[in-house]
């Protein structure tokens, strides 16, 4: 056994191993201990391999679904080596070839390779995230990138310059990444496969064998690099499949320029599919979801991680969110029939890839059932939008595979199908009369039971059956004598303790029956199962097709709800450098206030070709951050076809959206807070044209004043002169104001904060003009930075101001501050009169009003001696 377990190993690569003996897989050596740690489950050892024991670990069988999900979770790859013959079948092969029946090992081999690119059982995906697996190669000076979610089959081409790959792998979000093994500039975490299959010819003709053509001119246009990748996915398939290739739709061609680029900082910063923490919550896809199924909360992920850029295409989905959000009962009814209906496009790909069941099979037939009910429905409807014109077809088509499916299938077929039961009585006589002669002999085993009681007059005497011996006769201990006389017509099988079991020739006719009956019933279910199969995957095209047109409808629907509830609007979508958004809010930051009661505040936003770069400036946490994101956010729904968080907006399309927001360092790349900052920097001044949107906060921030000062003094020229893109530019150098005075299309803006009575108070609204002070010292007295220490930077902070007025010298006149220790003693001093004042105190004598005036006198004094 272990050398066939070795054998196995060796083929399983960097993958565990699960080795398939009997109710459990079980792993070995280092694989079982790697799996106990990770499953938390016992670590044993069994048998002895150079002279040490070894180590060994195993999950059952019924269950490995959820041992498999954590593992791919942590990050292991797993090899399923299943036994591929029966006991009774090695023993005849021991007998062919020579060897001891004693020693027949019954043959196993690896049937499938679990990644985390590559599943599709129900239990391990997550309903609502696409699980994509990708392959990236380099052929000519271009990067080809070829995706895949093969739980739905829905497979995409495209090409990208070196530089940019980057940030189209941060747009698919692969679960799992190929590439050419010895590629050096390969992306991190990539697997490494043999760089011959990554070849455009052998790409080209994967496809076209797949597809059954002969050429790939009427699936799109595809480049070089395109199909290169394409050979090195579509072989890593066949690899991980054993030879079965899951469903895999005609590839589509994504060509450059129609999306909105975005690089990936842009995503990190502004949280579309996860929060900074890296979970769906806190994202922007979490606070705007509110699709009724799983296809469509994966198709608005897609959306919003590639809006759109033309302006025909963002207004034909806006024209159908606007006709759903116009009819309440409409969109209400249909919510209510899309939240009915199965995972169509997932149970597909399950059947196709040869991993289907009868549940499967019910899925598919009922959501092509809904699908053309709901295509009936809306048919029938007025003034109804081109985009749900060009749907409703694909809705239609399947009423022969459905109403074959309704006959043949039971209303709620099982999950498994070794024991049969899921086809529909009435479908076929033969199997129906099968069923009936099982039934009668299971009726014939109750009789004969009680004939056996009445012939020996044991009450006790009961007919059972299991997975050894078959049916049998069982009796108590102490009645088993009277069956043993040789002619009582009753055969020894075995004793127990308190029990004895016994066989007759009746029994053995009527289990003959059953066991005929029920596998020839068995074995006509597999063949209709497998008919069923052949006739789904035959309509594999159009049934993925009614899937995708059930998710653009849902996520319409979606889009119009999350306007309704939030009083959203539809924005205007113009082919110009205009940017209007009358009352925008922060979709995920107003879901938060709201979930607690309070408001958000509104604000306007308005970039023209005069006046296309904002410089904001206010206090920290006033709400710049906010605002700047919230904008972003704004011009991506709109080009993703959604309403938007806003009274009213005008977006003029964008070619590249970018966020420079908030800090954070890369220290595996070497590279610190401001090194990150900095490289993000040059990228948007790179890449951004008149179209792009941009928003930066506190560039410069990370370095020594003068030197910050001067960066940010020249990235705004920069951004002004040279790319003349629409800006929000938040920052804390009042300095920066000077360039409205030379920078005609640039204004200034800030958040308004005030100061009550020591207090800061943060509006949170814009405001036109410079700010008048950061308000620094009230925010970390607001932090709860001891009063001592604000004090003190107080002190430095006039001194600094002075100085500057007065010689030029950022930090003249800091040498005669005392030093902190003697301003804090300074501060002790007064803190130590409060303390004289308050031991002097007769509390026993004072009246109430005394005590309450002498406490505004203590907190009068505490504030002045604080301030």
């Amino acid at each position: 056994m272990m050398e066939q377990y070795l054998a196995l190993k060796a083929q399983a690569d960097d993958c565990l191993l699960f080795y398939r003996m009997g109710d459990f897989f079980e792993l070995f050596f280092d694989d079982a201990k790697a799996a106990a740690q990770t499953l938390d489950i016992a670590l044993t050892s069994r048998g002895v391999h150079g002279d040490e024991p070894i180590p060994m670990c195993g999950v059952p069988v019924h269950s490995a679904e959820s041992y498999l999900a954590r593992l791919i979770k942590a990050g292991h790859r797993v090899a399923i080596a299943e036994q591929v013959e029966t006991p009774e079948e090695a023993k005849v092969r021991a007998k062919r070839e020579g060897t001891p029946v004693s020693k027949a090992l019954v043959a196993r081999d690896i049937v499938r390779f679990v990644t985390a690119g590559t599943l599709t059982e129900e239990a391990l995906l997550e309903p609502r995230r696409a699980n994509i697996l990708a392959a990236v190669c380099e052929v000519r000076g271009m990067c080809g990138v070829a995706s895949i979610d093969i739980s739905t089959g829905r497979m995409e081409l495209e090409e990208c310059a070196p530089d940019a790959l980057s940030a189209t792998l941060a747009r698919i979000g692969p679960s799992e990444l190929v590439a050419p093994e010895e590629w050096g500039d390969a992306p991190d975490g990539a697997i490494p496969r043999p760089r011959h299959d990554f070849t455009s010819d052998e790409g080209q003709a994967r496809l076209c064998k797949i597809h059954g053509v002969a050429t790939l001119d009427g699936l799109g246009d595809f480049t070089r690099p395109m199909l290169a990748a394409a050979g090195g996915l579509v072989a890593y398939l066949d690899h991980v499949g054993r030879g079965t290739l899951p469903l895999l739709l005609p590839p589509v061609a994504r060509a450059g320029g129609v999306m909105l680029a975005m690089d990936e900082a842009t995503r990190a910063s502004l949280e579309i599919l996860v929060s900074q923490q890296g979970s769906r919550a806190g994202s922007l896809v979490a606070a705007i979801d509110r699709c009724s199924t799983g296809a469509g909360a994966r198709q608005l992920a897609a959306d919003l991680a590639a809006p759109l850029t033309d302006v025909t295409q963002i207004e034909a989905r806006l024209a159908l969110v606007g006709w759903l959000h116009r009819d309440p009962l409409l969109r209400n009814d249909l919510r209510a029939a899309l939240r009915s209906l199965p995972d169509i496009g997932r149970a597909l790909g399950r059947i196709v890839a040869g991993r289907g069941s009868p549940r499967d099979l019910g899925q598919v037939r009922d959501g092509l059932a809904e699908a053309r009910t709901i295509r009936e429905h809306l048919a029938a409807l007025p003034d109804r939008p081109a985009l749900l014109d060009a749907l409703l077809p694909d809705l239609a088509g399947h009423g022969a595979l459905v109403d074959l499916m309704q006959r043949a299938l039971v209303p709620a077929p099982p999950t498994e199908r070794q024991s049969g039961g899921y086809i529909a009585a009435g479908y076929d006589a033969a199997l129906d009369e099968l069923r009936q002669i099982s039934g009668n002999a299971r009726r014939a085993i109750a009789a004969l039971e009680a004939k056996y009681r009445d012939e020996t007059g044991i009450s006790a005497l009961k007919i059972k059956h299991n997975g050894v011996l078959g049916y049998f006769i069982e009796v108590p201990a102490r009645h088993a004598d009277a069956l043993m006389a040789q002619d009582s017509g009753f055969t020894h099988r075995q004793t127990m303790a308190g029990a004895v079991r016994f066989n007759s020739l009746s029994l053995h006719e009527e289990a003959t029956r059953i066991a005929e009956a029920g596998g020839h019933a068995l074995a006509a279910e597999e063949a209709h199962f497998e008919d069923l199969v052949e006739r789904v995957a035959a309509n594999r095209e159009t049934i993925a097709a009614t899937a995708d047109a059930l998710a653009r409808i849902d996520v319409s629907a979606s889009h119009a709800e999350r306007a309704a509830e939030g009083d959203w609007a539809r924005p205007a979508i113009v082919d110009d450098t205009v940017l209007r958004i009358e009352g925008g809010r922060h979709p995920v930051v107003e879901a938060a206030l709201a979930s607690s009661g309070e408001r958000f505040v509104a604000n306007d936003c308005t970039l023209t070709p005069d006046d296309r770069l904002w410089l904001i400036g206010g206090p920290n946490m006033g709400g710049k951050s906010t605002f700047l994101r919230q904008n972003a956010l704004i011009v991506l729904l709109a080009q993703a076809g959604a309403f938007v968080p806003a009274s009213a907006a005008t977006v003029g399309i964008c070619d590249r959206l970018f966020s420079r927001v908030g800090a954070s360092d890369n220290l595996a790349r070497g590279r610190s807070t401001f090194m990150v900052e900095m490289v993000e920097t040059a990228a948007i001044l790179a890449q951004a044209s008149e179209r792009s949107f941009v928003i930066l906060d506190e560039v410069g921030r990370g370095t020594s004043t003068y030197d910050g000062l001067a960066l940010a003094w020249a990235v705004v020229e920069a951004v002004h002169e040279t790319n003349r893109c629409r800006c929000l530019f938040a920052t804390h150098y009042h300095e920066l104001g000077r360039l409205a005075e030379t920078c005609d299309a640039l204004s200034l803006h800030h958040v308004r904060a005030r100061e009550w009575k020591g207090d800061l108070v943060l509006l949170h609204e814009l405001a036109e003009g410079a700010a008048d002070r950061s308000y620094g010292l009230a925010v970390a007295r607001l932090a709860g930075v001891p009063p001592m220490v604000v004090k003190r930077a107080k002190s430095v902070l006039d001194r600094l101001e002075k100085g500057r007025a007065q010689t030029g010298g950022l930090a003249a006149g800091l040498g005669e501050l005392p030093l902190f220790a003697a301003a804090a003693a300074e501060a002790e001093e007064e803190c130590d009169h409060l303390r004289e004042r308050l031991r002097s105190l007769d509390i026993d004598t004072l009246s109430p009003r005394e005590a309450l005036d002498l406490l505004y006198d203590l907190k009068r004094d505490a504030g002045e001696s604080e301030l």
